[in-house]
């Protein structure tokens, strides 16, 4: 008579004494597209593609500043300096206008994207790190392993989520991207970038992009892997690092 009731309780007494009951995150395969230049001296700190026209902000203090690149050649177009006392971190445009966050600063800088122009200032709490948008809020980093939602109206948290991997919480989120619905994001360090499932936090793919680093030019001073684009016209992903002499542009399976 029991033996059944058995056999059903048995997967449950087993998920809940097993570290995690949430299914691995896939690993997620890549296919190099095109191999660009990219400028050396420019620390990346966060990637924005928009309309055929390519963001970077860099960091360090006395070298942070934004700038437009040509994707084709990775020539700087324009560049807008940042103070000397900034230490700049990433970008992302919301509402027609390029949001930048700073370090330690406690500053986000918003820019009109056509002409860098200087509109305002918004202040925050703790260190910035990465930055997108999903059409309504910002979406901030901050090296742990939270993602804060930001209201853009006047910066306040709308909500944080914690990102986890299984049960294990995934720490040093950088850099950020929202694509189709779901973020994206360099962890610091690391040549991995995770995808986050913005309603739960947990890690639903990972992205391993240690291969790139073998296809950089030696010598160089090629840091951490940090920098994703994604390009909703062809669905490809522009990714770089801080002083990488090349960006890449690479395609992912489709859904």
């Amino acid at each position: 008579m029991n033996r059944p009731c058995i056999n059903i309780l048995l997967p449950l007494v087993l998920c809940l004494s097993a570290a995690s009951c949430d299914p691995a995150a896939e690993k997620i395969e890549f296919r190099i597209v095109a191999t660009r230049p990219h400028d050396p001296g420019a620390f990346t700190q966060g990637f924005q593609w928009s309309d055929g026209r390519l963001y970077e902000s860099t960091g360090l203090y006395g070298q942070s500043s934004v700038r437009e690149i040509d994707p084709a050649d990775g020539k700087i177009l324009r560049r807008r300096p940042l103070a000397r006392e900034v230490f700049g971190e990433g970008l992302t445009l919301h509402n027609g206008e390029l949001w930048v966050l700073t370090w330690k600063e406690n500053t986000a800088y918003v820019f009109e994207p056509a002409t860098f122009k200087f509109l305002r200032t918004h202040t925050y709490e703790g260190e910035g790190w990465g930055l997108t948008s999903d059409g309504k809020q910002l979406i901030m980093s901050n090296g742990s392993s939270s993602l804060n939602f930001i209201n853009p109206g006047d910066f306040s948290v709308a909500r944080t989520l914690e990102v986890t991997d299984g049960n294990r919480p995934v720490d040093r989120l950088n850099e950020l991207e929202w694509v189709d619905g779901v973020v994206f994001a360099n962890v610091f360090e690391t040549e991995r970038i995770a995808r986050i499932s913005p309603e739960s936090g947990r890690v639903t793919g990972w992205l391993d992009l240690s291969a790139l680093r073998n296809l950089l030019p030696r010598p160089n001073r090629a840091e951490v892997l940090n920098g994703i684009a994604h390009d909703p016209a062809t669905g490809h992903f522009w990714v770089t690092g801080k002083n990488w002499p090349l960006m890449f542009e690479i395609e992912l399976p489709a859904k």
